[in-house]
């Protein structure tokens, strides 16, 4: 993947992750605590955001910074993806509860 393809990714998700929340660009901005206008250039690609940033947009818009920047993650099983968060949060605690099991 060149790096104009990996930013490209970037922008595309980002604002993808963002209108499937159904927030506009100043909503996002305010969750992440950036400047809309910070939003609006990434989206465009033409501003790459630090690492703090991608950390802020991704917690903001309830996705991993793995997915925004396109770095394929290993996924635990198919359609993982498109559970809710409390769907994940309930499996990840039933994988928590039995990996606590088999240590007794």
């Amino acid at each position: 993947m060149t790096e104009s393809s990996s930013d490209s990714i970037f922008a595309t998700r980002l604002r993808e992750a963002r209108e499937k929340q159904g927030l506009s660009q100043a909503e996002l901005a305010q969750r992440a605590e950036l400047q809309p206008s910070a939003i609006a250039h990434f989206e465009a690609n033409r501003r790459k955001p630090s690492f703090e940033n991608v950390r802020r947009l991704a917690k903001a818009l309830d996705v991993s910074s793995d997915y925004l920047l396109g770095v394929q993650a290993a996924v635990a099983f198919r359609n993982e993806e498109k559970l809710t968060k409390g769907d994940r949060d309930y499996v990840q605690g039933l994988i928590d509860k039995l990996a606590g099991a088999g240590k007794k």
